[in-house]
């Protein structure tokens, strides 16, 4: 079986928008292999072959903030368009280069059935790209004004995060980088075994049923205790 094609797009995005890579990764035989001397070669048989690109504008290293630079594998254009898995990172809305969005348009039109994810205001990335229309999606909580304002074809939902689907394509939105950790654990926990989902957890000492999809209050009290 070919491997799982796990594209990311982490240009001027915070690190905290990608860690959710982990929960994927840890689940991989690359990894499981690595661990195999902690005791997890019982998972061997349910590894996952991975393979992880790195997409920007260019093959120069990518800033990300606290001046962390990230070597791409791709460039937007020439990374394949049959990915598996698109992970969509939260740069500030002046980042939007015109190659990233016919990416991400061209991706959601490959045929082959894919998940598209996003973290933070990735979500407002993808909707920029415009295949989001029509569909329930999610954005960071203080963003959840603006992505009304500038895309108010998207029915954007005040939840932690959101899965809609749309013919071969499932997009899953989140919040704030820690509700896309618990997104991407919700994804996990939902189509790998049960057992490397709990390593994949475990191995980050995390609790994916600590929180859950949806917030605790409304969006116009949040609002308030922020001062807007």
């Amino acid at each position: 079986m070919a491997p799982l094609k796990i594209g990311v797009m982490n240009e001027s995005c915070q690190l905290s928008d990608i860690t959710c890579l982990d929960l994927l990764g840890n689940c991989s035989t690359e990894y499981i292999k690595a661990a195999t001397e902690f005791g997890y070669d019982y998972l061997l048989p349910s590894a996952v072959d991975m393979e992880f690109l790195y997409i920007s504008s260019s093959t120069d290293p990518a800033m990300m903030t606290l001046n962390l630079k990230c070597m791409p594998t791709h460039t937007y254009d020439n990374a394949p368009r049959d990915l598996d898995i698109l992970l969509v990172g939260g740069p500030l809305l002046s980042h939007r280069p015109e190659a990233s969005l016919r990416f991400i348009k061209e991706v959601c039109e490959d045929t082959k059935e894919k998940v598209v994810m996003s973290t933070c205001i990735g979500g407002l990335w993808i909707a920029d790209a415009g295949v989001l229309k029509g569909l329930k999606a999610t954005t960071n909580r203080g963003a959840i004004t603006i992505a009304k304002q500038l895309h108010p074809d998207v029915d954007w939902v005040d939840q932690r995060w959101v899965v809609s689907k749309s013919g071969h394509l499932h997009f899953w939105t989140s919040g704030g980088a820690g509700a896309g950790i618990d997104m991407v654990a919700t994804y996990v926990k939902e189509h790998f075994p049960e057992a490397i989902a709990m390593a994949a957890w475990d191995a980050l000492d995390f609790d994916p049923a600590a929180r859950g999809q949806f917030y605790k209050g409304s969006l116009s009290e949040w609002l308030s205790s922020a001062g807007e």
